[in-house]
């Protein structure tokens, strides 16, 4: 049977765990460490869809060409991160 937590006491449990660590929060607290973990996963989620990707002040080209370069960064330090992976791997 899963046990319902109050969202003040996630919240609490969050400080907590950034302050300390997880794992010591999830002790101190008597939770499993798997809980922080998923509640600090929800709460980014939650933040990440209540943003905007359109700045202020922004057209939709120019947020067009903003993500367009953003993508094309992640592709570049993809493709390092590949090439190393695979380095280190050969060794």
């Amino acid at each position: 049977m899963e046990t319902k937590y109050s969202s003040e006491f996630k919240a609490d449990a969050l400080r907590l765990a950034e302050a300390e660590s997880p794992k010591t929060a999830s002790e101190k607290l008597g939770l499993q460490v798997k809980h922080i973990y998923n509640w600090r996963r929800a709460e980014r989620l939650k933040q990440a869809k209540s943003t905007k990707t359109t700045k202020t002040g922004e057209s939709l080209a120019e947020t067009n060409k903003r993500l367009e370069k953003e993508n094309e960064e992640l592709r570049e330090a993809n493709h390092i991160l590949k090439k190393a992976m695979g380095f280190f791997v050969g060794r």
